[in-house]
């Protein structure tokens, strides 16, 4: 097994520079995928949320859309972990990048021998907590989030209960509308 998955290095002097570049660049591109993935279900979970809190609109027509709505939910989930992930996996190589920049430094200080006999998996733990350092203040923040999001957490083990949620959100969607178009008249 190779350090992080770059070539058939197994110590960090056998990386070469270019190989964690590429990765970040693939990296990058993966990102702006999931970001796309992600506007693309927000936008769509809006449109259905418009489109069906209008007057008029059948119960039938309501329920299909709260179900539509709740897939949508779930793709943007899964698409927020998969890019939790690319992330973490980003400030990995930048930590990586860091430490072979520094490598002459680290040389004349005798820690980049010692760097280079720290065993694969260990080596691998510390960038992964040399990377943690680098984003501290935005995971404490991530976290928290996470913590008091509460209501997220139930939605996504229950099904039922996000379609209705979306349904709930279609019909106070709708009761504003009727709200306004009296208050017009």
């Amino acid at each position: 097994m190779a350090i992080f998955g770059f070539g058939k290095a197994r110590k960090l002097q056998d990386i070469s520079i270019k190989d964690p570049k590429k990765e970040k660049i693939g990296q990058e591109f993966k990102q702006q995928q999931l970001l796309s993935r992600m506007r693309r279900a927000g936008e769509q979970h809006d449109a259905l949320l418009e489109m069906t809190s209008e007057p008029g609109t059948s119960d039938a027509e309501i329920d299909a859309a709260a179900y539509k709505m709740s897939q949508l939910n779930k793709t943007k989930d899964r698409t927020e972990r998969e890019l939790q992930e690319v992330n973490t996996r980003v400030t990995v190589i930048d930590s990586t990048l860091d430490v072979i920049n520094q490598k002459e430094e680290l040389e004349k200080s005798g820690v980049w021998k010692k760097i280079n006999e720290i065993p694969e998996e260990q080596l691998e733990e510390q960038l992964l907590e040399l990377s943690v350092d680098r984003v501290e203040s935005q995971v404490n923040v991530s976290r928290i989030a996470e913590v008091f999001d509460v209501d997220r957490q139930v939605v996504r083990s229950n099904r039922s209960a996000d379609v209705l949620r979306s349904r709930k959100t279609i019909l106070e969607k709708r009761t504003q509308k009727l709200k306004d178009d009296n208050s017009a008249t």
